[in-house]
């Protein structure tokens, strides 16, 4: 990706969040749901002296994967609902610049969910400190994965009938490829296994993060311009 086509990519994800700080209740809503889905699992385990990793590690990221649905139903989907779309085209930029500033904008997006998803695990599941920085880097690579094939599905859809509903029922089947190494990935840094015995389960998010990168270079242009 040249220089050029990653400068329009910034700006327009910078156009994104701006217009996303000026209406603040869309995301402030993702992260009370975040917040509310960690306390209910808190309420609903107190009574159990110790959780198993791959529990608290499975809620995490069913948490993570509505998240991204509320993040990402709306990458494209806004644009055609407010007519901008058109607008998009017009820009002198490959349409990859395009996709790739709904990527980082959804990138952005997701980390700031994630965050408040690990803060407040730490404050109501009683998670060490010291357990942060593993978390942090499985679930941004996470993040990364759903960003990309989220944007991705949402530019497929963006002109098909009731696409929310559409989006939020396919999401699921192409999330598999990151929710299984995900989990696991987590679970094994929860247990103090450390970062280094999550390799397998990095390489797995990794390959499927170029395979996304791989189809989206291919079909966007053919999907986007039709």
């Amino acid at each position: 990706m040249s220089e050029s086509t990653l400068s329009h990519a910034f700006k327009l994800a910078r156009k994104d969040i701006i217009v996303e700080l000026r209406r603040p209740h869309e995301l402030l809503s993702i992260i009370a749901f975040t917040l509310s889905s960690i306390i209910v699992s808190s309420f609903s385990w107190r009574t159990i002296l110790r959780l198993d990793p791959l529990v608290i590690s499975a809620a995490m990221w069913v948490v993570i994967f509505f998240a991204s649905i509320l993040v990402l139903t709306t990458s494209f989907a806004r644009e055609v609902d407010r007519g901008t779309i058109d607008g998009l085209r017009s820009i002198p930029c490959p349409p990859t610049a395009i996709l790739a500033g709904k990527m980082i904008y959804g990138m952005i997006t997701l980390v700031i969910v994630l965050l408040s998803l690990v803060l407040s695990s730490l404050l109501f599941l009683n998670l060490s400190t010291s357990l942060i920085p593993g978390l942090v880097v499985i679930f941004t690579i996470g993040a990364v994965d759903f960003a990309l094939m989220g944007s991705m599905m949402s530019a497929v859809l963006m002109y098909s009938e009731g696409k929310n509903l559409l989006l939020a029922f396919l999401f699921f089947p192409v999330s598999v490829p990151i929710l299984l190494p995900g989990i696991q990935a987590c679970a094994k840094i929860l247990a103090g296994e450390g970062i280094m015995a999550t390799v397998p389960e990095l390489r797995l998010l990794f390959a499927f993060m170029l395979a996304v990168i791989a189809a989206s270079m291919l079909l966007f242009q053919e999907i986007f311009l039709e």
